[in-house]
Parts: structure tokens; C-alpha cells; sequence
């Protein structure tokens, strides 16, 4: 028998709905993985890099959270900025100017180690992936 619930209840319920991983989560171990590849900064687009990634079934899993829209050229994500911008915030990463042309990674080895010990084992293979891939394009 299939459970059905009407829209009143659908709404009340999607209030509860926590992701498995969440944008801020993705982004703040990918850099991580990143400096642990040994990489300093990044000045590449990084949005339209993770909007191709997210077509790959295998690694939509830890991309799941993350929105894009596009104007037909470039690729945007309000999810991304958002994270970007927290991470920064919260001193892990800098810029070297307001529209984050150049995103410098300030994060320490006990910063990394603290990271990779907080995101699930489940995603850790798939986001190194991930960088090891942006990293070597």
C-alpha cells in the first residue's frame, strides 16, 4: 500500500527535510581536498565546472543541494556564492578583490584534518574526485 499525503501535509513535512550534505558542506571539504592537492588558490570558474560535474549521476549525489540557473552563456548559483561567501566570512577563504576573481585558501592542516573528519566517508571519494579533476583541468 502506497503512503499518499495531501499538499497541506507535504508542506509540513518538507520543513524537516534535512540534506545529507549541503552546499556550504560540499564546498568547504572541496577546498580541503584541494589544499590537501596542494593548491594555494583558485581563479577559475568554479560554478560552471560544478554545473558540469552535477550531470554526472555518480557524483550528483554530493551536488544534489546545489541550484544553477544560466543566461544562456554562463552558469550562476545563488548556493555557491552563499557558501563562498561563508567560507570567507569565516576566514577559511579569502579574495583578492569583492567579485571573488581569485579565491585564496587560508585553511591550516588542523583545519583540514578538522573538515575531513566531519563530512561522512560516503562522499569523501566523490568530492576528492571532484577536485583532483578541477585541479588537473
Amino acid at each position: 500500500m502506497e503512503l499518499k499525503t495531501n499538499d497541506t501535509t507535504a508542506a509540513y513535512l518538507s520543513r524537516f527535510y534535512e540534506p545529507e550534505i549541503t552546499a556550504y558542506e560540499f564546498l568547504k571539504y572541496f577546498f580541503a581536498c584541494l589544499k590537501e592537492l596542494g593548491e594555494e588558490s583558485v581563479n577559475r570558474d568554479l560554478v560552471s565546472f560544478l554545473y558540469h560535474r552535477k550531470q554526472q549521476e555518480d557524483e550528483r549525489v554530493v551536488l544534489e543541494e546545489i541550484s544553477f540557473r544560466s543566461n544562456g552563456v554562463n552558469h550562476y548559483s545563488d548556493d555557491v556564492e552563499d557558501a563562498l561567501f561563508n567560507l570567507q566570512n569565516g576566514g577559511l577563504l579569502g579574495k583578492m578583490n569583492p567579485s571573488f576573481g581569485k579565491i585564496i585558501i587560508k585553511y591550516s592542516d588542523d583545519d583540514v584534518a578538522d573538515i575531513s573528519k566531519n563530512i561522512s566517508d560516503k562522499f569523501k571519494p566523490i568530492i576528492m574526485r571532484i577536485a583532483e579533476d578541477f585541479k588537473n583541468s
